[in-house]
């Protein structure tokens, strides 16, 4: 019997990335939703390339999908 552990069953690199934030998701303050991992997360610092990375997946923060999901273009 095989044994699995917590991150074989948690959902990363989704195939196609979320488009949307679905209605039901609360996120709380300093969450932003990772898009492919399906989930709200707090991304943390990555100090070598001084960006923030989902702790499941490691995508960044200046990803276009995490941006379009989140709103977080800058507006000038």
């Amino acid at each position: 019997m095989e044994q699995i552990d917590m991150f074989d069953i948690i959902n990363t690199k989704n195939e196609i990335p979320d488009k949307k934030i679905p209605k039901t998701a609360v996120l709380k303050k300093k969450e932003l939703w990772c898009p492919y991992c399906s989930k709200p997360v707090i991304f943390t610092a990555d100090r070598v390339l001084g960006v923030k990375r989902c702790p499941y997946c490691g995508i960044s923060n200046k990803d276009y999908n995490v941006k379009m999901v989140n709103d977080r273009w800058i507006k000038r």
